[in-house]
């Protein structure tokens, strides 16, 4: 083959600089030939014209003489040269003196008649010249073409000598400078091909062709460099495949094995020979081979397409190994044929991951029962297999002043408190029964059973009686009670959640109704919870269009009935049905939360009306009274109270803020230390509804507060008459609280006042100020002043004077 290259590129060269030396040569060396031959024969016919003028003037002087003799020696003479064919010479009169014939010449003619040349022959007398004759010569026009091709012929001949030697040189120089080096480089490329080796060429030059040679052989060592790093790759790459932990395996079109990892083999337990060339399909568990197929069967037949689905692997010792099975196909039309590139991952453990996640999902973390989503979810189901037919039940409880045990106890002892909880109530429970905890304090049991409503009554009043008893939390007993509601299915509701929500509702029925007992569902509860739903959407409602409005009642001197200051009473002013009485949205609102919001819309009220008050001298040292929730008295109040005071510029003596016992005995973790803060702010704290509790003298004693408020219903018996029993002992009571409010250094406001007969018994018993509909009855700020301005009413007293020496103000 190189040889033929060889040969090839050389012939081509060959022709080229044939072609190259006729086509520009060629030409010029004809054009050469031409110009030359007949510049020679112009030269040599010049030279004859020469000899023939001569000749002439030689033979001048022999004509005059009439020396014919001479004459004919002189022609014989010239008529021996080679070129001449003959000779004649005419005398003045035209006719022929002699005629020589050239013998040697005598066979041939002349070639044209352009070869006779004719000069007059004259000679000059005494500067006159005289015409003596003619010489006539024919030459042999070949003989002078002859020579002068001759002439043209060695010339011609040098010419091509050398054009053939610079021929022969070019061909030399094409020899070592261009077809070596082209015959090396085809080697090499031809070895490179045949051994796969890489083969250098070894030539060094500065033109071209060495850079070519130099440029193959740093491409021959970029090969060298890139096939190491391939063979590298691939020896890494095959390293990868094998020993990822990954099982990885390649299937042709046919679903049979044509590549498996070591790691492949070592997870399933097979051998090479044992899977090759079988289809995996054979490996799948029957009970997933159908899914399997159907899914692969699936897959579109378009370019890198994947396939995921998850099944059953049969390993090589019969055991079962949960995959995840992840195959993408490569249709490329250059391959040999079709063949996946898949991943099998084993998520056996993934699995149990994932069933442990779920049953945690549906258990409680602290007491292993069910939780609020797995409870909801076997109901559902228990439901679902009823078909409407078999009664089922549920039990929805929670531990009475649970909240207590967390506050004073500790979350520790909570906890233990619950899981003491579940074991006793486990006990009570038959196998089909589910026990669940939803969070907090409160547990649900639904029972499937023949006589349902039956046994669940029975159980309620077990669960009762159970958790009575006393519980021991490592040297401290403790006693508690759970309220249970019961509702069954599907007499009180169609559905689990509403099920759910008819026991719950059963179950706070019970709760308001005394606690540890139970109570069975009935519709008026449900048509309850439905007012109090709409009562909580109300409160929404209000709270986004400012239907909450602050009503102020006068809290006045008892003597000179002179406002001191004025109680701030919330309203709820709805746009269709009026003015709300405020027991239908507060306890919904404490039970929702929105008692916050609430608390924090009655406080700017309250502060906008002190502002309101400041602004006029009559009512400068008036304060504002407000009644705070229990749920309001958070950690962040002290602060909340300081920033807003000072947002409106008020002096913290003029807000007082009213509490009841119940705030106390719901909130008393820390709001002795809340209220002693708020009081360095300088607000006054008021005790209201004094009387109505169980504990109200250790209230009195344990947190500092600065007013006493006394309840109505002691002040309602004042006006019975003299000698009433009830009349009596109201006084003695309202008595002995304002002889120990004295003694405490607090103020006494007594509230519900409705006739003058309860104002002078209360200013007997030394009362200072009241509040009551004997003074007015709540209205908005403005009305109110408007009224008491109208009635001339006298500048209100200072503080000071309202509160005695208390301090605040």
């Amino acid at each position: 083959m190189l040889r033929l290259i060889k040969t090839s590129t050389q012939r081509k060269f060959l022709a080229i600089m044939f072609a190259a030396l006729i086509a520009v040569n060629g030409p010029l060396l004809i054009t050469f030939f031409i110009i030359t031959k007949d510049t020679l024969e112009g030269e040599m016919l010049a030279k004859k014209r020469v000899f023939l003028e001569a000749n002439s003037k030689a033979l001048s002087k022999v004509l005059w003489d009439f020396d014919y003799e001479n004459l004919r020696k002189w022609a014989g003479a010239i008529a021996n040269d080679r070129d001449i064919f003959s000779i004649e010479i005419l005398d003045d009169k035209g006719k022929s003196l002699t005629h020589v014939t050239n013998s040697e010449n005598l066979h041939t003619m002349p070639g044209t008649e352009e070869a006779l040349f004719s000069k007059e022959i004259t000679h000059s007398v005494d500067g006159t010249d005289h015409l003596v004759g003619t010489l006539r010569i024919r030459f042999m026009s070949d003989h002078i073409s002859n020579a002068a091709i001759r002439e043209v012929g060695k010339s011609a001949i040098l010419f091509i000598v050398s054009t053939i030697s610079v021929l022969v040189a070019a061909l030399i120089a094409n020899r070592f400078m261009i077809s070596r080096p082209l015959t090396r480089l085809n080697a090499a490329i031809e070895t490179t091909h045949r051994t796969g080796t890489r083969k250098k060429v070894d030539w060094t030059s500065s033109d071209e062709l060495g850079r070519v040679t130099n440029a193959f052989n740093e491409m021959q060592d970029s090969l060298d460099q890139d096939e190491a790093q391939l063979i590298k790759a691939n020896k890494r790459l095959a390293f990868l495949y094998n020993n990822t932990p990954v099982m990885l395996y390649s299937i042709d079109s046919k679903d049979r094995i044509i590549k498996v990892s070591d790691y492949w083999l070592h997870a399933t337990g097979y051998s090479r020979k044992q899977v090759i060339g079988r289809r995996f399909s054979e490996f799948i568990h029957e009970d997933f081979k159908d899914g399997y197929l159907t899914n692969r069967g699936m897959l579109s037949v378009g370019k890198n397409e994947t396939l995921e689905v998850t099944s059953v692997f049969q390993k090589a010792d019969g055991t079962r190994l949960d995959v995840l099975i992840t195959e993408t196909k490569d249709f490329d039309d250059s391959s040999a044929g079709r063949r996946s590139l898949s991943v099998m991952t084993d998520i056996s453990k993934l699995k149990a991951a994932e069933a442990k996640i779920l049953r945690q999902a549906r258990t409680d973390f602290l007491t292993g029962l069910l939780n609020r989503e797995g409870f909801a979810d076997r109901l559902n189901a228990a439901i679902e297999n009823s078909d409407g037919e078999a009664d089922i039940a549920v039990l929805f409880f929670d531990l009475d002043r649970f909240k207590w045990v967390n506050d004073n106890l500790g979350h520790f002892a909570g906890d233990r408190v619950l899981q003491s909880v579940t074991r006793e109530v486990a006990q009570l429970l038959d196998e089909g029964d589910s026990f669940g905890r939803f969070g907090g304090d409160e547990f649900a049991i639904m029972l499937s059973c023949e006589s349902t409503k039956k046994r669940a009554v029975d159980l309620a009043t077990k669960i009762n009686r159970t958790l009575n008893r006393p519980i021991d939390l490592g040297g401290r007993t403790l006693q508690i009670s759970a309220s249970v509601g019961i509702s069954f299915y599907p007499e009180n509701a169609k559905s689990a959640e509403e099920l759910l929500k008819a026991s719950d509702v059963a179950m706070y029925r019970q709760k308001n109704s005394g606690r540890n007992g139970f109570c069975v569902f009935n519709e008026q509860f449900g048509k309850e919870a439905a007012q109090q739903l709409e009562v909580k959407e109300i409160i929404s409602e209000a709270l986004k269009n400012d239907w909450f409005e602050l009503h102020f009642q006068p809290i006045v001197n008892l003597k000179s009935g002179t406002p001191v200051g004025f109680e701030g009473l919330l309203r709820l002013v709805h746009p269709e049905r009026g003015v709300l009485p405020p027991l239908e949205y507060i306890r919904a609102a404490e039970q929702t939360g929105g008692i916050l919001e609430i608390g924090d819309l009655v406080l700017e009220l309250g502060l906008q009306a002190l502002d309101r008050l400041q602004s006029e001298d009559q009512w400068r040292s008036s304060y504002v009274a407000l009644n705070f929730s229990a749920a309001q008295f958070l950690p962040d109040l002290p602060t909340k109270l300081a920033g807003k005071l000072s947002a409106h510029s008020i002096r913290p003596g003029q807000l007082v803020l009213e509490i009841t016992e119940t705030t106390l005995m719901q909130n008393s973790m820390g709001l002795d230390g809340l209220i002693e803060d708020i009081r360095q702010l300088g607000c006054a704290f008021a005790l209201d509804d004094f009387g109505t509790g169980f504990s109200s003298l250790s209230y009195m004693n344990r947190f500092p507060v600065d007013i006493v408020k006394i309840d109505r219903s002691f002040i309602d018996g004042l006006d019975a008459g003299n000698g009433n029993e009830r009349s009596l002992k109201n006084a003695a009571l309202i008595e002995a609280i304002v002889g120990l409010a004295r003694k405490l250094d607090l103020s006494v406001i007594a509230e519900g006042i409705e006739s003058q007969r309860q104002r002078k018994c209360l200013v007997d018993l030394g009362v200072e100020t009241g509040q009551g509909f004997l003074f007015g009855k709540a209205a908005p700020l403005d009305v109110l002043l408007s009224r008491e301005s109208s009635a001339n009413a006298a500048t209100a007293p200072t503080l000071d004077v309202a509160f005695k020496n208390t301090g605040f103000g």
